[in-house]
């Protein structure tokens, strides 16, 4: 049984607030931007994996509780054990409570256990009580911290499992899906790349340029300058001739996990993922989102414009990639550099071929494709369970 300790519940509601927001600021929860520390949410998947649980009072929580404080957007220059609230800061002195930061996001999870250890020393507190549980894969190589891809728990339980796209053998009338909402200069260095050879005219493509230059620092993008010099006229022409959209759904729509595009799926034969990083904060761990998590659910199979070892992380996972019909050997290029190159050349062959012969890949590989879908819809609680028995076991 995990008991979990809640300092606070909505009065109206009985829903549990977010540990670390005092009391007299949850009339303002709604109006704080996403850095907020969050909603307690491991309380409902718990539930949702029938892993035993039980929700008590802070003051009231016994001894092994945990205390969840789930963060939107880690700021190293906030001390977060000063703003949990006293009756936890005591329980956790007194060796009495387990602090439990959840984070989904890729920051590199040495870096915040670093300062998570200073602040336990500021505090006088047993560092061996904090635990992170990260998005980041590289978190199982940290003391105290363990990895679960919580976005792909989230896509899951939010998408209807029962509207997937189906693996059939029907023509269809597009080469690839390849949706791309958030601006980044990476990302538009690569879709305009595909613009320029008239690709996006055999697909399903999207670039909404939404949060157009937010990211357009050179220094701050994992390419080299050079490279980015030389695409920057190509890349302008192609944000002036957006931007380019394959519906008619607003940005809330496109960032809502349970709209799925079913018939764009059905109706092409590969998907081009553009992750959310493609290099993970230099932590040497994998971001896996759910960009990824869409083609797998929709009998697709993939490239993924990511990380090093993204395929093989997935591989790690459960899933099975494509190597055994499409070059996957872009994967394994630990150049940012040289593997974002390789995988646009692969992207690029692709789009080029005709469709009797993505047909034929496609038909290749359904076992990869139909594998990937029933791991998914089969269910996370696995995942979830070995984070609950790492930390649990902990002497």
């Amino acid at each position: 049984m995990i008991y979990l300790a809640i300092d606070h519940r909505d009065p109206a509601t009985g829903r549990p607030m977010p540990n670390g927001i005092p009391l007299d600021q949850h009339h303002l929860i709604e109006q704080m931007d996403g850095h907020r520390l969050d909603y307690p949410r491991i309380l409902y998947y718990l539930h949702q994996c029938r892993i035993p649980q039980q929700i008590v009072e802070t003051e009231h929580a016994p001894a092994g509780a945990w205390y969840p404080v789930v963060i939107g957007f880690f700021d190293f220059a906030i001390d977060y054990l000063a703003v949990i609230s006293s009756a936890a800061y005591d329980c956790i002195k007194r060796k009495q409570m387990l602090l439990i930061f959840t984070y989904h996001e890729g920051d590199n999870p040495q870096l915040i256990r670093n300062r998570l250890e200073y602040l336990c020393a500021q505090h006088n507190i047993d560092s061996s009580l904090v635990w992170l549980i990260s998005g980041n894969s590289a978190a199982d190589q940290v003391p105290n911290c363990v990895y679960w891809p919580e976005t792909e728990f989230i896509y899951w339980r939010t998408v209807d499992l029962k509207n997937s796209a189906e693996y059939h053998l029907r023509p269809r009338s597009k080469k690839f899906t390849a949706l791309c909402r958030i601006d980044k200069l990476w990302r538009k260095v690569f879709m305009s790349e595909l613009w320029a050879n008239n690709y996006h005219e055999d697909g399903y493509f999207s670039y909404t340029q939404y949060l157009l230059g937010g990211e357009d620092d050179y220094l701050g993008c994992a390419l080299s300058n050079d490279y980015l010099a030389s695409k920057q006229s190509q890349v302008d022409q192609f944000i002036t001739a957006g931007p380019f959209f394959a519906d008619q759904l607003d940005t809330d729509a496109h960032n809502n996990y349970a709209v799925n595009m079913r018939d764009f799926y059905e109706d092409s034969y590969f998907n081009i993922v553009l992750e959310t990083m493609i290099d993970v904060d230099s932590s040497g761990g994998v971001l896996f989102s759910e960009k990824t998590c869409k083609p797998l659910f929709n009998n697709q199979f993939f490239v993924a414009v990511s990380s090093h070892n993204h395929m093989a992380h997935l591989r790690e996972l459960g899933y099975k990639t494509f190597g055994r019909v499409i070059d996957e050997h872009y994967d394994s290029i630990n150049n940012n550099q040289e593997r974002f190159e390789s995988v646009l050349a692969l992207t690029k062959d692709l789009c080029a071929k005709p469709t009797t012969e993505l047909h034929e890949i496609y038909r290749e590989l359904q076992p990869e494709i139909t594998h990937n879908h029933q791991v998914f819809i089969a269910g996370m609680k696995h995942r979830l369970q070995a984070v609950v028995d790492c930390i649990n076991c902990k002497p």
